[in-house]
């Protein structure tokens, strides 16, 4: 027996710089409605397409990058006839994770578009990529077993969403504080120290926090 989870994430990074004016950006291109990470092409300015927001409590802000982690698993249950309970686990080869960008929800100041703060909003999305891979590894632990189809399922579901929403709550976390370290990518011997730390990460996901 065979049935699917899915699941829908999204963070949204918010990068805080103080600039002297600031301008409405413009989309300049077609993109994709979402951006997947991708280690041979690193974001552009091109790729935050959203009008820069007027409200008082943003003006401030040089650029933001939204930013998604989707989740599906299948799953399996049957029976144990040796034991007589049911069981049930993930289907590895049925797990997907992507982490995607959405041009047309972020967005940058015209004057705050600086090497430095794209360099920042890509460890941002790199960031986000470490959480998919360790989401991912992580998916294709649940394992129960149990007396009826029901049991199983209701117990492989719910540790199927507590995995995801423990890693998933972690990725915010670990945003914000990288944010807060790097003071929001202004300080760079921290940006450059937080780099190499997601670099790692990203090589072997399940260090990270």
């Amino acid at each position: 027996m065979r049935t699917a989870l899915s699941k829908r994430a999204a963070l949204i990074v918010v990068v805080f710089m103080f600039i002297g004016l600031v301008a409405a950006s413009r989309a300049t291109a077609q993109v994709p409605e979402h951006v997947p990470w991708s280690a041979s092409q690193p974001i552009t300015w091109n790729l935050f397409l959203a009008a820069y927001p007027q409200g008082d409590c943003l003006q401030a802000e040089a650029a933001a990058i939204h930013m998604t982690i989707n989740w599906s698993v299948s799953y399996v249950l049957d029976y144990d006839r040796t034991r007589g309970d049911w069981y049930g686990y993930v289907d590895e080869s049925m797990i997907k994770v992507t982490n995607t960008m959405d041009p047309l929800l972020s967005w940058a100041a015209a004057q705050g578009k600086s090497p430095n703060v794209l360099n920042h909003e890509q460890r941002h999305f790199d960031l986000n990529e470490v959480y998919a891979r360790k989401l991912a590894i992580l998916l294709a632990r649940p394992h129960v077993t149990g007396a009826t189809t029901d049991e199983v399922r209701t117990a492989l579901r719910k540790e199927i969403n507590a995995t995801a929403s423990a890693v998933l709550n972690m990725a915010s976390q670990m945003q914000s504080r990288y944010d807060d370290e790097t003071a929001h990518g202004t300080n760079p011997a921290v940006q450059a120290s937080w780099a190499a730390k997601i670099d790692a990460w990203l090589a072997s996901p399940l260090q990270a926090p």
